[in-house]
């Protein structure tokens, strides 16, 4: 349901509905959420939920859209939310990133990561991909583009969940540092400068 076409009512409906959903998954693992669940939290009726979603995934999908676009937007130029970062180095970005999904819509996005949740965690690496793109070397003589790429998303998103797994004790320029190094990031650097 697109909510551009949504009445005042459908709107304060629809977000109720979000928001129950948004903190169930903050209580609990997403594949154990039921519709009855959010229904019930959100109070609404059970076919005012269908006229909304069509499925619980399909509810997902939505928030996965708007949380990454949260996340993932101004990462590299708007750090007013954590001050502290370098944002002008890589190492900055990707530690402003660990922020954002931290601190967005109650912690969900590192619960769902450190979780394994496939859904969410299929989205955040699609993100992921054409966050990497520009940064990827444009060529390298020791391994394939596309495995780089896989390898760098997949290990980007298994380290966000360590985190949230370990309770974020580790500061986030800390684990973005230990990420860029252990993949290798400068000799990407290098890599590149060396075939420009």
């Amino acid at each position: 349901m697109d909510l551009a076409h949504m009445d005042r009512r459908q709107r304060k409906t629809h977000h109720a509905i979000y928001q129950a959903f948004e903190e169930l998954l903050a209580e609990n693992h997403y594949a154990t959420i039921t519709v009855a669940q959010i229904i019930e939290r959100a109070d609404v009726g059970r076919s005012t939920f269908y006229a909304h979603f069509s499925t619980k995934d399909e509810l997902l999908e939505e928030m996965c859209t708007e949380l990454f676009a949260h996340v993932f937007e101004g990462v590299e130029t708007d750090a007013h939310t954590h001050q502290q970062l370098e944002t002008t180095s890589l190492e900055g970005t990707l530690a402003h990133l660990l922020c954002h999904l931290r601190d967005s819509h109650h912690g969900v996005c590192g619960k769902l990561l450190a979780e394994g949740e496939p859904h969410f965690t299929a989205y955040f690496q699609t993100e992921l991909e054409a966050f990497f793109a520009p940064r990827m070397p444009a060529r390298s003589n020791w391994v394939p583009r596309d495995l780089l790429q896989a390898l760098l998303v997949r290990s980007f998103s298994e380290a966000a969940g360590w985190w949230r797994a370990h309770g974020y004790d580790t500061p986030a320029d800390q684990l973005a540092h230990w990420y860029a190094r252990t993949m290798g990031w400068e000799a990407l650097k290098r890599d590149q400068g060396a075939q420009g």
